[in-house]
């Protein structure tokens, strides 16, 4: 019976023109392929390194990095969080700038997690992408994907590296995927 009402189940689904959404591992799979060609653009077009590993965190362990606010996250259709540090290629000083890039699996997901600044206050990036500039970081929504990006250590010194590496996350995000074989 259980099999008679599985069958009818997926039936229906194809008879109505949709399909069923992706398995959560390949939707996490083909996230974070996605999510690693963005970071590779964004390094060739800067002057920037990675300082360590990057890190990724999914729906079960998004809290240990945004405590409060992981449930409104996960609400919007968070699907996975890449986090990595940057500095500039032979920089000795101390300051660097960190990269959290969600994937909230739309659009609409983005946009329920950041509201577009007022044009008077928006930084301008590539493809016409408003962001929200402070001293010491760049916000913002491109397609599926939130952005945040946070200088450490020495922030005035990294305003450059804040600025491109934003400008070239924007840029990179906005190109489509590269297709699987």
């Amino acid at each position: 019976m259980r099999l008679a009402l599985g069958l009818s189940a997926v039936l229906a689904v194809a008879a109505a023109g949709c399909t069923p959404p992706a398995p959560p591992d390949v939707r996490i799979e083909a996230a974070e392929a996605r999510m690693i060609e963005i970071l590779d653009a964004a390094q060739s077009a800067t002057d920037a390194e990675r300082l360590t590993e990057i890190a990724w965190y999914d729906a079960e362990n998004l809290y240990k990095v945004i405590d409060g606010m992981a449930p409104e996250f996960v609400d919007a259709g968070f699907v996975l969080l890449v986090h990595a540090e940057w500095r500039e290629k032979e920089s000795e000083g101390p300051g660097y700038v960190e990269l959290d890039l969600y994937d909230m699996g739309s659009p609409q997901g983005s946009a329920l997690v950041f509201d577009e600044p007022e044009a008077a206050s928006a930084l301008l990036l590539p493809g016409g992408v408003k962001a929200y500039a402070g001293d010491a970081m760049i916000e913002f929504r491109t397609d599926r994907y939130y952005v945040k990006l946070t200088a450490r250590r020495d922030p005035a010194g990294q305003q450059t590296l804040l600025r491109n590496l934003a400008s070239a996350v924007a840029e990179a995000a906005a190109l489509p995927a590269t297709p699987s074989p």
